[in-house]
């Protein structure tokens, strides 16, 4: 029997009704229905006989919007920060090691760019936490990306709790991993994290929950770039027949047909002699009149580039890369190019990060020390514009935090979050945790050192702070 069947609830044979060749069928149920759209999903996905990984290897086209968002995102500065203040902890060995490695194998930055490739590509990826005991950043050995295509997750064998108060073991028994060789690895799922690039599936077996890619609403313009490119390497590499040598050979009752012994003659002298191969003739010479006929079409008269170019747009908008972005033939540069990477870093590049971001922070329980992972993205160039609006912004509110601390509403603490910078430890130096009226007189004179003296001057020449000297008195 089926895990469906168990979804909400259990099967009675009092409600069984047998079906003969007079009675009608019944009506699809909700899980017939999903089931019947997967199998339409699966019939186009056939239409192109080629996976999701196998589409985003070798189709240029789907290649392309993947690489270039999931490129930019492993190309981000990614930093621990502290949740009191958002402060950047530099110094956190645990975090510093996984940033640097997260496997024997895989740079962070690869590790990064191969989750959102599979999660663009497939509609769902898998990473998984290697640990022995419940998943903390302090206990975990390693971080995998998890073949998305090899990986099933597997319901539990009895009545799953949908749309109800439950576990994360009462909706998943297993995530299964096909690996090599045939050798199968059964994940608790408390060790796995499922990003989904979309809705998940509930009401399939097959692809419970995982969420379908975006490639499955665009399997007619893959389709057509397949039939584009087949024939354009048809005609390239000359297969079939190109057209017909007809004889031009007139009597009084029309045209005379070539002989057995002509079309001979003819095929023999062009074989060998004509061609654009070495030492053959690029033309040819016939002793009879003859003319050609062109049964097939130029790539000119197909307007394949014009096709693909479409197509190719259509893809790249389903993941939110504008079409000037798109490469093309007859225009390599464009004056709004830099603008429009910027709109994708804003609406697609970091959002995407950032939701990664938090969901891996919430999975390895950074959260649960008082830390969380960010992303960084002020060093691209096309983000540079800002850097100069940032940085007035940053200069206001210095001064404002300046005022502030002088003012005894924040610590010195307070004013370094505000600014970007951690925060000093009480036990470093307790000077940074208080008020300025909760300080000593020596405290003060140590802080009327460092702030007084970087006081601007005034229109005599002093700074706010200094009484005007003595050849400005009376003035």
């Amino acid at each position: 029997m089926n895990w469906f069947q168990h979804l909400f609830s259990k099967k009675s044979t009092e409600n069984v009704v047998a079906v003969t060749e007079e009675s009608p069928q019944p009506s699809a149920s909700p899980v017939d229905r999903g089931a019947l759209l997967l199998a339409a999903l699966d019939e186009r996905r056939l239409e192109c006989n080629m996976s999701y990984m196998d589409m985003y290897k070798c189709i240029p086209e789907v290649f392309f919007p993947i690489e270039y968002i999931a490129s930019r995102i492993s190309g981000g500065n990614f930093l621990l920060k502290k949740e009191a203040d958002d402060s950047v902890v530099w110094r956190n060995k645990t975090v510093n090691s996984f940033l640097n490695k997260p496997n024997c194998v895989f740079s962070w930055k690869e590790f990064v760019h191969d989750h959102f490739v599979w999660k663009l590509a497939t509609g769902t990826s898998f990473i998984r936490a290697v640990t022995s005991i419940d998943v903390d950043y302090r206990s975990v050995l390693a971080y995998w990306v998890l073949p998305s295509d090899r990986v099933e997750v597997r319901a539990p064998m009895a009545l799953v709790p949908l749309y109800d108060v439950s576990e994360v073991s009462d909706l998943i028994a297993s995530v299964d991993v096909m690996g090599a060789f045939g050798v199968q690895m059964n994940i608790d799922p408390r060790q796995v994290m499922i990003d989904r690039d979309g809705i998940a599936t509930l009401l399939s077996e097959n692809s419970y929950m995982k969420a379908h890619s975006r490639l499955d609403s665009l399997r007619k313009n893959i389709a057509n770039l397949l039939s584009v490119y087949d024939a354009r390497n048809v005609i390239f590499t000359k297969r079939g027949g190109i057209g017909y040598i007809v004889s031009k050979k007139m009597d009084a009752t029309g045209t005379d047909a070539l002989t057995e012994a002509e079309k001979k003659q003819l095929v023999e002298q062009n074989a060998e002699r004509y061609g654009i191969g070495k030492g053959q003739l690029p033309y040819g010479i016939s002793d009879v009149p003859i003319d050609f006929v062109r049964t097939n079409l130029s790539i000119a008269e197909l307007q394949p580039f014009d096709e693909t170019l479409a197509d190719a747009i259509n893809i790249a908008g389903a993941y939110g890369v504008p079409a000037v972005l798109v490469p093309r033939k007859d225009q390599s540069t464009f004056s709004n190019q830099a603008t429009a990477e910027k709109t994708v870093y804003a609406s697609v590049v970091i959002p995407m990060a950032k939701e990664f971001c938090k969901m891996f922070t919430s999975f390895i329980g950074l959260d649960r020390s008082g830390y969380y992972l960010d992303v960084d993205f002020s060093g691209v160039d096309c983000m540079q514009d800002g850097m100069k609006t940032e940085e007035e912004v940053k200069k206001l509110v210095n001064d404002r935090c300046r005022q502030q601390f002088l003012d005894g509403l924040i610590t010195l603490n307070d004013w370094r979050g505000q600014i970007g910078e951690a925060q000093i430890e009480e036990k470093e130096n307790p000077l940074f945790s208080k008020l300025k009226f909760d300080m000593t007189d020596e405290e003060l004179e140590i802080i009327n050192k460092i702030i007084q003296t970087k006081q601007p001057l005034n229109n005599n020449g002093n700074r706010a702070d200094e009484k005007p000297g003595v050849q400005n008195q009376g003035e």
